[in-house]
């Protein structure tokens, strides 16, 4: 794998925390089933996917109700993820660090 994805909480339920994503393909979503867990009435059961393409990384809503935003513009499909992004994910805002 290329280089190690950090996400920042920011605000809501995440604030303080960081989240090293270290795999190519890891679920965000609100069920023990995933990678990334966050209890949040706005996170769905599978509710977004970070993976690793070459050396770069994107985001993908995995539902059309999921709620996903990069620097304050909602998505609908795969977008990549830029070193101090801010990415939201239902009420939940993290700054992307690559490393």
């Amino acid at each position: 794998m290329g280089r190690a994805l950090t996400l920042i909480g920011v605000s809501g339920s995440c604030t303080g925390q960081q989240i090293v994503v270290n795999r190519r393909s890891m679920v965000i979503g609100s069920t023990r089933q995933c990678d990334i867990v966050i209890y949040d009435r706005q996170i769905l059961d599978r509710h977004a996917e970070i993976a690793q393409t070459l050396d770069r990384w994107f985001i993908t809503p995995l539902d059309t109700n999921a709620l996903v935003a990069l620097n304050g513009r909602r998505i609908n499909g795969r977008q990549r993820l830029q070193h101090g992004d801010l990415l939201s994910i239902g009420s939940v805002a993290f700054k992307v660090a690559d490393y």
